[in-house]
């Protein structure tokens, strides 16, 4: 059972990548660096976009201090 379940998240994650690199994307541009949709290393805090999405409200990404 515990298997089955491992399996269904994974599963469920993997078929997000691509629909959400869509949706974080300003419409009509492209992201810059791109982002590939099978790989998940060059996201998070390490690229510009989604480290932005990730940032506290409370702070400015945009303020290196």
């Amino acid at each position: 059972l515990q298997k089955g379940a491992t399996g269904a998240r994974a599963d469920d994650t993997r078929s997000l990548k691509g629909p959400i690199l869509d949706w974080i994307t300003p419409h009509g541009e492209n992201l810059s660096p791109p982002l590939s949709r099978h790989i998940k290393t060059d996201r998070g805090f390490r690229h510009e976009r989604t480290g932005e999405l990730l940032c506290p409200t409370g702070l400015d990404w945009n303020d290196p201090e």
